[in-house]
């Protein structure tokens, strides 16, 4: 237990100092103010960017769903690879050779012991910025484009949070396959650009977790199996990572 706190306060004084902390707050925190002010104003600004004699574009009013719907949209995608950056550098302890020797030759099991209290934290950064910045994003809404169902929010931030812990597990998976953080990276970012085209396949509609992204006309009970599907993934992904990474030997070239 001593051992599992210790690399617990390791990860996060990492993600304070190295200031991705930070970052990731800030990222999730714009979309928060951009996506009700962007809702706002978007018929002026396609009124402005179409104002011509040959085309006219008419927009009606924003209403509190588009506020919500264009903050969720842009936080899961760039605030979305920056998460699973943040779960894969969780794991460069073992692309260095002094870290590596030290933490391999002093415990006999990795998974419980380094790699999953280090991922629970970059989770809980993650999906803690990601609620923070949800809220944001319904008071600015609330305030500017009207009031908003609170069951709205409840489903849009389980159905986001569960989708982002599910694609930090993928990334952590491919950092444990890989143990090479840029090729992880650049995995990953091409993979959650894929995945949600699996919503487009009817066999799969119903389970594929990316249905998850499109939570905002749905009660959480309709969800139950997209749910259910990101957290199958996010424990098979966690489990398999860990058993890999024990079997595995220190790296000659790290």
């Amino acid at each position: 237990m001593t051992l599992i706190l210790a690399s617990a306060r390791v990860e996060t004084r990492r993600l304070i100092r190295s200031g991705a902390l930070i970052g990731l707050l800030a990222v999730f925190a714009f979309f928060g103010l951009s996506g009700p002010a962007l809702a706002l104003y978007m018929p002026e600004l396609l009124a402005a960017a179409a104002g011509t004699e040959q085309l006219t574009i008419e927009a009606a009013d924003a209403t509190p769903m588009d506020g919500i719907a264009l903050f969720n949209q842009s936080a899961m995608q760039l605030g979305l690879i920056l998460a699973v950056a943040l779960a894969i550098t969780s794991m460069s302890w073992d692309t260095r050779p002094g870290s590596s020797i030290f933490y391999r030759t002093r415990v006999r099991h990795l998974a419980p012991l380094l790699m999953l209290p280090r991922l629970v934290i970059n989770w809980i950064a993650a999906v803690g910025s990601y609620a923070g910045a949800l809220l944001l994003a319904a008071a600015l809404t609330t305030v500017f484009l009207g009031p908003i169902d609170s069951g709205l929010i409840i489903t849009i931030g389980v159905a986001s949070a569960l989708y982002l812990v599910m694609a930090m597990s993928i990334g952590y998976l491919i950092m444990a396959l890989t143990r090479r953080t840029a090729p992880a990276i650049a995995a990953a970012t091409l993979l959650m650009l894929v995945l949600p085209l699996l919503s487009s396949v009817d066999a799969l509609a119903t389970w594929a977790p990316t249905t998850l992204l499109t939570a905002s006309g749905v009660g959480l009970a309709d969800l139950a199996a997209p749910l259910l599907s990101a957290a199958a993934v996010s424990v098979g992904c966690v489990i398999t990572a860990g058993l890999i990474s024990n079997r595995q030997s220190l790296r000659r070239d790290a």
